[in-house]
């Protein structure tokens, strides 16, 4: 018991710093329960030499990593920028770039072109930037919680900083994507009350009527009126997801809430309607709840139906745990139904893992934000990862999930100390890997052991760090992107932003997509 209670100290702990992340034609190949089938790269592909999601150490030290990784995906166009931080979404023909943030760097604010960047990608093949947000959150950075209401062509963001910030909001309009008008500024200036209490995470309620604000610690969660976007103001504060929340994802009538937790990793379903509906002193009732790992981290959790039956789509940032199918046809019981790991996150590859990423940040070979091409049957799911690039998988029976294609972008070893914006670039990728302290299956000297090997590993790499000025102490080696993003389908492309890469757009190649 001591032991134990030793570990969930020690991973609280370390999620309070780092946390907050061919044929169209299925064939009949045999499916591991808890993985997924290979990816046919046809030509024009540059296939990973070793496991599936795996940079192998042996390619990040004889420089093939710098090369990148694809199947039956191919760069069309590029916006790389100063780079970007954890969640940076697109809309219509824009994208909308994160920073790290003033607070992890203020030289940012000597920079030419601070805050967040809007790239105008019209011409998919020459994406460029066309203007700057510097709103209070803009700025100070906004984590995983800037996000776009299509229906009412919102983008808004908290300030969140290293992990957790409190007070500010700030709220966009982008009728005009590629020229975005702040809208809830004191008297046209850049200058706002405060409207949040805490925030990590975030998303809008799908009529654009609320956002909600997740402050992962303790699970501060918060909702803020927007139907007048230029005076938003508080309407619930409380605790939901104890001991941390994470993303949040709505049903479409914004009634029930699909919140992520950490610690366990897991999703709590919660009835939100008192707000949605506007009533005097609201409440917020859970419905139910499923855990996986003690020490792992949800992240969001995306409802989709496949013939008529609901689930939900969870991807985990901690522990190798990879994406989880969810059955909440009984919102009150949900079941984990099916559990989608790459090979290189297979308990097996543990000491692998290890080898691989040690000395290029807090996380390893981990899902983070993914997305469907639509909510009712969808038939593909794309999703970011760190280090692992964006992997597509065919999702149109649940049960026998197979990846289509994928993409590792060229790693920017030695270009650290120009990508101000990356939060890998820029502190990030200089901490020691601690997503993957436990991961599942593991015994706890296993786990131990492998945790003192990391550290150990880390620390003897400073030395080489500070002697390269290319990556510098702040960035690590920067030997694989983090592509940490919610990816997009738009037509037969892929919308997407890493964290080194920048904003890339990316074709299908080989007839996998759309799949048929």
């Amino acid at each position: 018991m001591v032991q134990q209670g030793l570990r969930v100290a020690l991973a609280a702990m370390v999620l309070t710093v780092v946390a907050g992340c061919g044929s169209s034609e299925a064939p009949d190949l045999g499916v591991p329960e808890n993985g997924t089938a290979l990816a046919a790269c046809g030509p024009g592909s540059q296939p990973e030499t070793g496991l599936q999601g795996q940079v192998p150490l042996a390619d990040r030290q004889s420089g093939r990593n710098l090369l990148g990784y694809k199947c039956n995906l191919e760069v069309i166009g590029q916006y790389q920028g100063a780079g970007a931080s954890v969640v940076s979404p697109s809309y219509d023909k824009c994208a909308y770039m994160s920073t790290s943030g003033v607070i992890l760097d203020p030289l940012q604010l000597l920079g030419r072109n601070p805050g967040v960047h809007v790239v105008d990608a019209s011409n998919p093949e020459q994406p460029f930037l066309s203007a700057n947000l510097t709103g209070p959150s803009m700025a100070i950075g906004t984590w995983e919680s800037l996000k776009v209401n299509e229906p009412r062509k919102l983008l808004g963001g908290v300030a969140v900083g290293p992990l957790a910030g409190a007070a500010f909001f700030d709220v966009y309009d982008i009728s005009d994507c590629t020229k975005p008008v702040h809208l809830n500024g004191i008297a046209g200036t850049g200058l706002e009350l405060p409207t949040n209490v805490l925030g990590h995470e975030g998303n809008w309620a799908p009529d654009g009527m609320t956002y909600w604000a997740t402050g992962l610690l303790a699970g501060s969660i918060t909702a803020i009126d927007t139907s007048n976007p230029a005076s938003p103001r508080i309407v619930y504060t409380g605790l939901k997801g104890f001991p941390a929340n994470h993303g949040a994802e709505f049903s479409a009538d914004g009634n029930t809430l699909y919140l992520a937790t950490c610690l366990p990793g897991g999703v709590t379903i919660l009835d939100v309607s008192d707000v949605q509906g506007r009533k005097p002193a609201p409440q917020l009732r859970q419905l139910g709840s499923v855990t996986w790992n003690p020490l792992s981290c949800g992240q969001h959790a995306i409802p989709v139906t496949w013939k008529g039956k609901p689930h939900l789509i969870v991807p985990d940032e901690f522990n190798s745990e990879g994406i989880h199918f969810v059955d909440i046809s009984d919102p009150t019981e949900p079941k984990v139904v099916k559990q989608i790991q790459l090979e290189i996150q297979h308990i097996e590859h543990a000491r692998t893992r290890i080898a691989d990423v040690t000395g290029n940040g807090a996380f390893g070979y981990e899902s983070h934000y993914c997305t469907v091409d639509r909510h009712e049957n969808p038939t593909a799911l794309a999703c970011g990862y760190f280090q692992s690039g964006i992997r597509v998988f065919d999702i149109r029976d649940p049960d026998r999930v197979r990846e289509i294609a994928y993409y590792n972008p060229p790693a920017q070893t030695g270009k650290g100390l120009a990508l101000q914006h990356s939060l890998h670039a820029w502190i990030g990728g200089l901490l020691p890997t601690i997503s993957d302290l436990n991961s599942s299956g593991s015994t706890l000297p296993e786990a131990g052991l492998r945790d003192l090997a990391s550290v150990v590993a880390f620390v003897a790499s400073l030395p080489g760090l500070l002697d390269n000025l290319g990556t510098g102490p702040v960035s690590g080696n920067l030997s694989a992107d983090w592509c940490s993003s919610p990816p997009r389908f738009v037509g037969d492309k892929l919308w997407v932003t890493c964290m080194d890469n920048g904003f890339l757009v990316l074709g299908f190649q080989n007839g996998v997509y759309p799949i048929r």
